[in-house]
């Protein structure tokens, strides 16, 4: 493949491999992979930190505005100065672009979330646009706005592959009522198994009243914040992820199934039967054999616990190897960056794309 320019920018947060997570981290190590081939100018917060990834040039972003768009008034700012035009400009900030950029630049962007809060600043018809779950690409489109899907990636060697479990379980994830982090506490207490909580008070009532209340140290335990290292030894020896959410909340897609995979653990993770989430839907979890999809009709606690304490007693039958396969196969952030590479190499060259299927 021709080598590209391509500048890409971020959402609000500086990325770096010391502060970023979710949509900022996949988007650094797409930034990684993509550089090791490619002409890469990041165009992103001020305190981003590219340390051994071989960009050709880092340009600083002021915080964001409401008034207009300021990484695209730094992308073209550097681009009438120094005189290099990109052959794709990647929007990585999920729903806020400049309708200016769709006229100068091939274009993609991708989105974290339906698009419904922002479609209207765009005067012309969406395209080019990035999903990263069939589930996701499913809500986008009830909203008009057809997407390509590219599977987010994580680097083969961030986690190293853990064969050997211990007994307990783990939960990860911000602590809001959506992820219903009290249900996964309710779950392994009664499966008899110890559980660490990983995660900060997002939202402050449901700490206090899902999961303080349970905490003893002694069967529940609470970590407040976690980096690559602790969240590493702590989710690498557990006997399974408790993947929860209740019926308000349609997970499109997260990130911590494939880090859990990438280590060798299974993941039991819930699906309502009325409203799946990308655990069945997209195959996250193959059932039986990187672990299990729970299926619940409502939030009885009751119901949940009658279907999820024996999957979580059958979790000794997975293969940690064959978690470690399923994120081999379809979740490193090398196979990521050659599905972009694909389309970039398409878009580049005046392709504007509504759905497709990207290949590898």
């Amino acid at each position: 493949m021709k080598r590209l320019t391509i500048f890409m920018t971020n959402n609000v947060f500086p990325v770096s491999k010391s502060m970023s997570y979710g949509g900022e981290r996949i988007v650094l190590y797409l930034v990684e992979e993509l550089a090791k081939r490619h002409d890469v100018y990041c165009f992103m917060r001020d305190g981003s930190d590219f340390t051994g990834i071989p960009i050709k040039e880092y340009i600083p972003v002021e915080p964001m505005n409401d008034q207009y768009d300021v990484h695209f008034k730094a992308a073209v700012k550097y681009s009438l100065t120094t005189g290099i035009e990109p052959d794709v400009y990647f929007c990585g900030y999920f729903g806020k672009g400049n309708p200016d950029v769709f006229e100068l630049w091939p274009y993609a962007e991708l989105t974290w979330c339906k698009w419904t809060h922002a479609k209207y600043e765009f005067p012309v018809n969406p395209f080019n646009i990035i999903s990263y779950s069939n589930l996701l690409q499913e809500d986008l489109l009830g909203d008009g706005v057809p997407s390509t899907k590219i599977y987010y990636g994580l680097p083969e060697n961030l986690y190293q592959f853990q064969p050997d479990k211990e007994n307990y379980a783990c939960w990860i994830g911000k602590l809001e009522g959506g992820k219903a982090p009290r249900t996964g506490i309710e779950l392994a207490k009664a499966a008899g198994l110890k559980i660490v909580v990983m995660g900060p008070p997002y939202n402050s009532g449901t700490f206090w009243n899902e999961v303080a209340p349970y905490i003893d140290d002694k069967d529940v335990f609470w970590v407040r914040g976690v980096d690559d290292a602790m969240k590493y030894e702590i989710m690498s020896k557990a006997k399974c992820l408790l993947y929860t959410n209740n019926s308000t909340w349609r997970e499109h897609a997260g990130i911590i199934m494939l880090e859990a995979m990438a280590m060798g653990t299974p993941v039991v993770g819930m699906s309502m039967t009325q409203k799946p989430c990308s655990v069945e839907t997209d195959q996250f979890i193959k059932d039986g054999v990187n672990g299990f999809v729970l299926h619940y009709s409502s939030d009885n606690l009751d119901e949940i616990i009658d279907t999820g304490v024996p999957l979580i007693n059958q979790v000794h039958t997975i293969d940690p190897k064959d978690c470690r396969d399923q994120f081999e196969s379809r979740f490193t952030a090398e196979l990521m960056a050659r599905r972009y590479e694909w389309f970039f190499d398409k878009i580049k060259d005046g392709s504007r794309f509504g759905s497709v299927e990207v290949p590898f």
